[in-house]
């Protein structure tokens, strides 16, 4: 009889065990299904010219780094308009202090460069409106994840780090006012 508990609990660890690990299985094809999700959304995104994005930290010219607001520190694009919003801390060419970037403008240039081998893109933009042009260049990762840096005869180049996020696609019914910019 002792045997026979013995062996029905046996029986019961070794079942218990395959179902977790299948479970682990799962689990991993779950989370490589919603990386490649997620890699196809910033894709799209930026192939179509639609996307956030949001910084998170600032690098000086020469070392350091200060943490940013996401909220208050990003770039919209949506189509052929653009709005920028980041803090600067740096040299400026100007008789006006510089303190930060707040601009609304149209992208006069826009080119992205894939380089699959390392999973990465390259995006190059020129922002304008009647008084300033910012240079952007960035590198936007598969997850994601964003290094840029930004230029303009102003200021100078000054780096950021941050994570891209897409814009949902527009209502057809939606007027000109309810527009995102």
């Amino acid at each position: 009889m002792k045997k026979a508990k013995y062996i029905l609990l046996l029986l019961l660890v070794i079942s218990s065990c395959t179902v977790s690990k299948e479970a682990g299985i799962s689990r991993n094809e779950l989370r490589k299904e919603k990386n490649l999700a997620e890699q196809a959304m910033v894709r799209e995104a930026v192939e179509s010219k639609r996307f956030i994005v949001r910084f998170d930290r600032i690098y000086f010219r020469f070392g350091g780094m200060i943490d940013l607001v996401p909220r208050a520190n990003f770039i919209i694009v949506d189509g052929d308009k653009a709005v920028i919003s980041a803090a600067y801390l740096g040299r400026q060419h100007s008789f006006r202090p510089i303190a930060g970037i707040t601009m609304r403008g149209n992208t006069v240039k826009y080119e992205v460069k894939d380089i699959p081998s390392k999973g990465k893109f390259e995006l190059d933009l020129k922002v304008n409106n009647r008084n300033d042009t910012f240079d952007i260049f960035m590198t936007v990762g598969e997850n994601g994840s964003i290094q840029a840096s930004m230029s303009s005869i102003r200021i100078d180049n000054v780096r950021y780090t941050g994570h891209i996020i897409p814009i949902k696609e527009k209502r057809s019914n939606a007027s000109e006012e309810e527009d995102l910019i």
